[in-house]
């Protein structure tokens, strides 16, 4: 009984160091190969590398590449393990033969290590030693096992050092030879592959002959391998070696610091096009050395696939070139003041939801609101205006109304469902300014917006009227596949195709002021919807094209916010935007996306929904909308006299000899700028003498606003100054008769305004004319202080 028992404690016990060193094989590899941190490197849709920053070790050490260069690999395997694909980790022939020269030496002068134990020797960086070298032995066949011989070289191409503070095959290709790996020559490849053996010998102007030895050496070893034919040798012999490291490209550098801050010590490829990053960075530059001298440092511009999605080109911000300012900002997400830029999503919005149509005519007179008075650019007014000329000028007025009308919580609602991420505070917070430039968002989402704008367009006319469920999306950099399904439905996402192509339509006819000069140089015969923004002070100039193809948008001024007047989007945006357009392929322009509108008639002069006293009616196609647009408000049927010449009623004029005809009328106020920009405009004829009536449409007082509170402004010699009163008549030559709080002050003709200086506290105007029609309007008078009046 011992003795079975001996045997069999023996057996366990053989059975256990079998399991143990079993386990201890099993788990002998570190959990990580390599703990080193990486380069965090951009590369192109290409694979061509745009920029890299240095690992936090301070070695140029790219991420793991997922394939080793053919030309790289034979050179290596020749030089370093002939043998690789054939021996399970170590060759014992090697070792044998590297032992017998370290003996006949005296010292070690070769190690037979194979590839795979190298690996293991970079991965855990021991000492040389025999005690190392036969754990390295175990550790290789066990590394052999876990990853494939492809694995095996990738992962000693990515970590091996190749002098200095490179390390790996890519980074010392760009390093010494400023290109990618799998473009270098033959001769290039041996010297690469002879460097981790010896990287100290790449030092510039030491051992350069050992170095071209040795690369020449294995170059005769690929041509005895038939490697390379013997033209090919004799050329590769030729080349001369490196001189000092190149520097890395930093083609997109502010994308490069994108990337620190989100995603760090990785690869990222990018969907940017090396042609489109390259051609924009240049514009960006050759602009930015004219703006310069104006005190302007600083500009952004992005370029995206529409139908993708996908970012073509990224420049976050100019170089520096002397001083700072603040060149290191990307300008591309940081938040700006948005000036006239939301204007088209606006108008898009109004139509879609039957507030306008295209012809309509917006009202733009002088506008009073308690907080503030919105004025145009050019300080004018046209009285009323068509919404898409409204749209094209970038007319304030008319902008600030329709906002009104439509509603500025409404809007809010809208700007984050496009993805406008920076407005998100409460409606109230913004008020009626956020039309021109109340609110901040980013060159990134608005040209996520706008681009998306354009592929919920095409998307409808190229898949049966149909929309993509994730219609307003932010542009992709990342060339991996998107996880967003595709699906289609027949429900309008926030703006619907036909909305959008009217809103197009409108931005390919962008009227700028005369101020605004610069643009119509560079722009191109394409047909772009585009639109410019200026920010109040001149601190942001903005311009957006959208073609079917492509979005374009650039941002220039001041990363510190400082203001200068040559900081305008048709001046300064606009020219970059249109150059930039030259880069591009030819583009095409939109499908009219006829299932989504319907035929009307539209009055023709008001271009409101026609009324049965509209004399010219259009057919047009429109939005087909759930809800009924206005119908025209301003055409009335008047009768006249039969020269034309009064009008007259049933009371003083026969009705079998009155003629009957439509006329547009506009308000007075309305009518009096409008009639000083359209010629054409008629007003009515007067009353024939023993036909008055009352008509108190026919004046109005333009300012004071009814209810106002006043302040009494301050000239700048201290004294107290006076309040101009505006008024308009329907006929300019009537005598107009001022009463301030029933007292005479004063007679006008033609030029309908008056100075007063009221006292503090509650006033009544009162305007009369001619025929004795009358109109009042109260206000207070807060007493003196500062006014924009």
């Amino acid at each position: 009984m011992p003795r079975l028992l001996i045997k069999k404690y023996h057996r366990t016990v053989l059975l256990s160091l079998l399991i143990i060193s079993g386990l201890t094989y099993w788990f002998c590899l570190p959990s990580s190969l390599f703990k080193a941190s990486y380069s965090t490197v951009v590369t192109s849709r290409e694979g061509d590398l745009l920029a890299a920053h240095i690992a936090d070790d301070g070695q140029w050490r790219f991420p793991q590449a997922d394939s080793v260069p053919y030309r790289f690999e034979q050179s290596l395997l020749l030089f370093e393990d002939e043998y690789f694909y054939s021996h399970p980790g170590f060759n014992p022939v090697s070792m044998a033969r590297a032992l017998w020269q370290n003996i006949r030496s005296g010292e070690i002068i070769s190690g037979g290590s194979t590839i795979t134990m190298q690996v293991m020797r970079l991965s855990q960086g021991r000492n040389r030693s025999v005690w190392s070298k036969l754990i390295e032995t175990l550790q290789s066949t066990r590394l052999e096992l876990k990853y494939s011989k492809k694995e095996i070289l990738e992962i000693y191409a990515s970590h091996a050092p190749f002098g200095g503070n490179v390390v790996g095959i890519d980074a010392a290709a760009w390093r010494y030879f400023g290109r990618p790996a799998h473009q270098l020559s033959w001769s290039e490849s041996a010297l690469l592959a002879v460097l981790p053996n010896a990287p100290s010998l790449i030092h510039p102007g030491k051992n350069r002959d050992r170095l071209l030895a040795k690369r020449n050496r294995l170059l005769q070893k690929l041509l005895a391998k038939n490697s390379i034919d013997s033209t090919e040798y004799w050329l590769s012999c030729e080349e001369p070696l490196p001189e000092k490291p190149l520097p890395l490209p930093q083609l997109a550098p502010h994308l490069l610091t994108r990337f620190m801050n989100e995603a760090p010590n990785q690869k990222h490829a990018t969907t940017l096009d090396l042609y489109l990053q390259t051609r924009t960075t240049q514009t960006v530059s050759n602009f930015h050395s004219i703006y310069r001298y104006n005190q302007i440092h600083n500009m952004a511009a992005l370029i995206v696939d529409n139908t993708t999605g996908e970012v073509l080109s990224y420049v976050g911000n100019t170089p520096a070139y002397e001083g700072f300012h603040g060149n290191d900002v990307d300008v591309i997400t940081a938040p700006r003041s948005t000036g006239s830029i939301l204007k088209p999503f606006l108008y898009a919005a109004a139509l879609q939801d039957g507030v306008i149509l295209p012809e309509m005519l917006l009202v733009d007179i002088p506008t009073y609101y308690t907080d503030f008075s919105p004025k145009n650019y050019t300080r004018r007014f046209d009285g009323a205006v068509p919404a898409h000329t409204a749209l094209s000028r970038s007319l304030n007025v008319p902008a600030v109304r329709l906002l009104d009308d439509y509603g500025t919580e409404k809007f809010c609602d809208l700007l984050k469902k496009i993805n406008l991420t920076t407005i998100n505070r409460p409606a109230s917070h913004y008020g009626l300014s956020l039309i021109l430039g109340g609110a901040e968002a980013s060159l990134w989402d608005l040209t996520g917006a706008y681009a998306s704008m354009a592929r919920i367009l095409t998307t409808y006319t190229n898949n049966s009227s149909q929309y993509n469920t994730q219609s307003f999306k932010p542009p992709r950099l990342s060339t991996s596949p998107s996880h967003l399904e595709e699906n289609f439905t027949y429900q309008q996402p926030a703006l619907s195709a036909s909305s959008i192509y009217f809103t197009f339509e409108a931005l390919t006819n962008v009227q700028r002021p005369a101020e605004e000069t610069g643009w119509e140089n560079f722009s191109s015969g394409r047909k772009i919807a585009w639109k410019t923004g200026t920010s109040f002070g001149y601190r942001d100039a903005w311009a957006i094209g959208v073609t079917p193809e492509y979005t374009v948008a650039v941002w220039v001024g001041n990363a510190s916010g400082e203001g200068r007047p040559g900081i305008i989007g048709g001046s300064a945006a606009a020219p970059v935007l249109f150059e930039l357009f030259r880069s591009l392929p030819p583009t095409s322009w939109f499908e009219t996306p006829y299932d989504e509108l319907k035929k009307a008639l539209i009055c023709r002069e008001s271009g409101f929904l026609a009324a049965p006293d509209c004399p010219h009616p259009d057919t047009s196609y429109l939005p087909a909308l759930e809800v009924q647009s206005p119908v025209c408000p301003y055409h009335q049927l008047v009768h006249l006299s039969s020269d034309k010449k009064y009008r007259v009623n049933g009371d003083c004029y026969p009705v079998d000899e009155m003629v009957h005809q439509p006329w547009l009328v506009l308000p007075p106020v309305m009518a009096w700028y409008y009639k000083s920009k359209n010629p054409s405009y008629k007003p009515l004829p007067p009353f024939k003498p023993g036909c008055l009536q009352s008509d108190q449409s026919a004046m109005a007082i333009i300012y004071p606003k009814s209810g106002a509170e006043l302040f009494i402004p301050v000239d700048l010699d201290g004294q107290a100054g006076r309040i101009v009163c505006k008024a308009t008549h329907r006929h300019s030559s009537e005598h107009l008769f001022w009463h301030l709080n029933d007292e005479f002050i004063g007679e006008t003709i033609h030029l309908h305004q008056i100075e007063i200086f009221p006292a503090k506290g509650r006033h009544l105007l009162t305007i009369t004319d001619e025929a004795g029609n009358q109109v009042k309007r109260w206000f207070r008078c807060l007493g003196r202080g500062d006014s924009d009046i």
